[in-house]
């Protein structure tokens, strides 16, 4: 296979079972400025669909559409979390997951005799320092600017059945961008319900673009708010005349706790 073909299938496959970022934290009362460190944990779940291609001058070379079910079906162990640390206006923002995925059946292009097996780990940790740019009794805005990392570890098995033989190929593969953006929330009228939102868009040495967005609703409690959100991770690679893009969308529900 194609080493590119099998980077598509491993980032595809792994990104699916993490990196989301389903609050954005603060005090419930959003106005004012602690005058001391506030910090809050937000572990999540995502459930998403991915869509993702490799092509060559404009000729498909590859592509994965998976549902929901079908990468929980094939997740073996997952964890994420975001943290907050604060002083004032000014904010740490951290994004940190890993996924391992056992072997995942794959499709090598126009090859009905090929079958094939990929499996994953990955990491994706998005670093960011942030600044509140405007804050009200309705709204907080901060502005980030921080890096995003990904790295992968792949390793695909072909198979041609009608001759009972295997490959296995491996691949290693580690992505620095850098992001800005923005994030924040803004509270509807007088209850405890609030819209949470975040958007950046960056670059690095080995993808020519990326982004990720958010927006939902969260409802603030006494220990903490809940919140559900769509959520959507986009990359695009451009090495060697080749154009990959990668398109992770769903929904995501966290819970963060402050203290």
């Amino acid at each position: 296979m194609n080493p590119k073909l099998s980077f598509l299938v491993a980032c595809i496959v792994s990104t699916s079972a993490v990196n989301a970022q389903p609050t954005v934290s603060g005090n419930s009362s959003i106005s004012g400025h602690a005058q001391q460190w506030e910090f809050s944990v937000t572990p999540y779940l995502w459930a998403l669909g991915i869509n993702g291609s490799i092509s060559h001058d404009g000729t498909t070379l590859g592509n994965v559409n998976l549902s929901p079910g079908s990468v929980l079906s094939d997740l073996k162990m997952a964890g994420m979390v975001v943290g907050e640390a604060r002083l004032g206006r000014v904010g740490l923002y951290i994004d940190a997951m890993y996924g391992d995925l056992g072997q995942t059946n794959s499709r090598v292009v126009d090859q009905v005799n090929l079958s094939a097996k990929t499996s994953v780990k990955l990491g994706l940790l998005t670093v960011a320092p942030s600044y509140t740019l405007t804050e009200s009794a309705a709204w907080r805005v901060d502005g980030l600017v921080g890096v995003r990392v990904m790295w992968q570890d792949a390793s695909s098995t072909i198979t041609a059945t009608q001759f009972n033989q295997s490959i296995t190929k491996s691949s290693s593969i580690n992505v620095t961008d850098a992001v800005a953006g923005l994030k924040g929330r803004v509270k509807l009228g007088q209850s405890d319900y609030f819209v949470p939102f975040y958007v950046d868009v960056g670059t690095g040495d080995k993808s020519s673009f990326t982004s990720q967005a958010y927006a939902g609703i969260g409802k603030t409690f006494s220990w903490g708010d809940l919140s559900l959100v769509a959520k959507n991770v986009y990359y695009q690679f451009k090495p060697n005349n080749l154009t990959t893009d990668l398109n992770l969308f769903g929904l995501a529900v966290g819970a963060t706790f402050r203290f």
